[in-house]
């Protein structure tokens, strides 16, 4: 989308940073005055305004147009389709989720919300999940040590369950997510954790495994062992990684490949961090 800057400086955009997975897109700027002519757009935006202030016009699902100021801290979605014009007459700071309209669909039918169902254009004072979760994500996308695909994608499911329960006329037809996995599907999904130790998994490949939806799989797996998966992968390869240093046949750089790290680097700080030496001393002190 066109943006018509309200400035002559050479540089409107002062900062920004970027983040995508499978079905979703982060953008995080700070830019000076400006405006965006009326627009829509094939995907779900949620906008959450960090700094400045906004005045927005959009077009609600029975056709009226609202116009809204939006300050700092104020969070407004808009579904794919409808339209909206935004304009700012000093620098503001802004966070925006794209989200796939047939990615996010797709995640509604597998965790059993009714099919039938519209998302409505809202704005709110403040939603602190939807800003702790974009932030998290932009983290992870630019972190040196990523933790990889698992976490990214359990926080992107926390986030579209929490779209539908409060920005969509979606009901969820599980009564009772409160039970944990049975015993067949925690066995399947541990051994499949197990058995790929070395991959970046995913929170799909892990799911399909116990065949259940991410988000009904991501619960009940806590609720089973106290772990999220992220939790429960990180802890299996410190373990294999204890089980390598110990036998003193493997440089570390390929332990660390071999344990799922992305390189020695970000095996010694997470090793460090689970406990508290580094794996070259901790295979000194193991081999003593």
């Amino acid at each position: 989308m066109q943006v018509h800057w309200k400035t002559n400086a050479e540089q409107p955009v002062l900062f920004r940073r970027q983040a995508a997975w499978s079905g979703i897109k982060i953008n995080h700027v700070r830019v000076l005055a400006g405006e965006m002519p009326e627009h829509n757009f094939p995907f779900h935006e949620v906008s959450v305004t960090l700094a400045g202030s906004v005045f927005k016009q959009g077009q609600t699902a029975a056709g009226k147009y609202r116009r809204r100021h939006v300050t700092a801290g104020n969070v407004c979605f808009t579904p794919a389709g409808q339209l909206v014009k935004a304009s700012w007459d000093d620098e503001i700071e802004n966070l925006g989720i794209d989200l796939d309209a047939a990615f996010m669909r797709q995640i509604a039918l597998e965790n059993h919300f009714s099919p039938n169902y519209e998302l409505v254009e809202a704005s709110k004072s403040q939603d602190r999940l939807i800003e702790q979760i974009g932030l998290a994500l932009l983290t992870e996308a630019g972190a040196e040590t990523p933790s990889g695909k698992l976490y990214a994608e359990s926080l992107a499911q926390t986030l579209i369950f929490h779209l539908l329960k409060n920005y969509s006329t979606a009901k969820h037809r599980i009564a009772n997510l409160n039970g944990g996995l049975s015993s067949y599907k925690l066995r399947r999904a541990k051994e499949f954790i197990i058995e790929n130790l070395e991959e970046d998994l995913s929170l799909a490949e892990i799911a399909a495994a116990s065949d259940l939806s991410q988000f009904h799989f991501a619960r009940a797996f806590r609720k089973s062992t106290g772990l999220t998966p992220q939790q429960y992968l990180m802890r299996q390869r410190i373990e294999r990684a204890k089980e390598l240093l110990a036998k003193n046949d493997l440089p570390i750089v390929e332990i660390s490949l071999r344990t799922g790290f992305k390189n020695q680097s970000h095996f010694t700080t997470l090793f460090r961090k689970y406990t508290k030496f580094t794996p070259k001393l901790w295979r000194e002190l193991k081999l003593a």
